[in-house]
């Protein structure tokens, strides 16, 4: 009996137009083996707790359906215990909110441009160490930087 070789998850993962040399995915979704969001959704229960266990076979055999992806991987690189509540894991992210935007107001206090669109990564040098002269990097290199009005 021939096996379903699953379909091409390449549909999920958007790649830019300018970005010619991009792979294809070697991902695909197979019915019955990638854990989906039904399946997923299954898992907990009415509480919010996780059956791991059950999970990672299911991840093991056939991996993530992209959709769910982000959620899944909280799990996995314990963000989150399996054995917490949805309760718990909305306040865990609330302060994880809270605290990612305290770190972001330290950091525009130490550099004023984080966060307002203005500051760009660009190497100011080649890799044989002069100066790079193309006219953008030029300018944002030498521009000084005001703090941002507070409004």
């Amino acid at each position: 009996m021939w096996r379903d070789p699953g379909q091409p998850a390449d549909s999920y993962y958007q790649v830019r137009p300018e970005c010619t040399d991009v792979p294809k995915s070697k991902f695909k979704i197979k019915a019955g083996k990638t854990l989906s969001s039904r399946k997923w959704q299954a898992a907990f229960t009415p509480e919010g707790y996780l059956d791991i266990s059950k999970t990672l076979g299911r991840i093991y055999r056939g991996g993530i359906h992209p959709s769910i992806r982000g959620e899944v991987w909280e799990f996995l690189l314990s963000c989150y215990d399996p054995k917490s509540t949805f309760d718990e894991r909305d306040q865990i992210r609330q302060r994880r909110r809270v605290q990612y935007a305290r770190w972001k107001e330290e950091c525009r206090q130490i550099f004023p441009v984080v966060g307002s669109g203005k500051f760009i990564t660009a190497p100011v040098i080649t890799e044989d160490g002069q100066p790079i002269q193309e006219p953008l990097v030029i300018l944002e290199t030498t521009q000084r930087w005001r703090p941002l009005s507070r409004w």
